[in-house]
């Protein structure tokens, strides 16, 4: 079971057209990185949306890919 307050969370500078992302940790569980150069509402929003992914599943789909969320 994935618990939110778990899952690491990066800030890292991004291109400015990706808000973020979700990778695979070191230990083999998901981990959230988020474009540092947001404000701190699109930083908030954004890591809704990646944990969103999580919850759902999405992020055990190797096929899934999202572009321009």
């Amino acid at each position: 079971m994935i618990i939110p307050e778990e899952i690491p969370v990066i800030l890292k500078d991004l291109p400015v057209h990706v808000h973020g992302f979700v990778c695979m940790g070191s230990d083999y569980n998901p981990c959230i990185v988020i474009n540092s150069r947001m404000t701190v509402e699109q930083q908030k929003k954004t890591y809704q949306h990646e944990l969103d992914h999580i919850l759902s599943g999405q992020f055990d789909d190797d096929d899934y890919v999202e572009y321009g969320a």
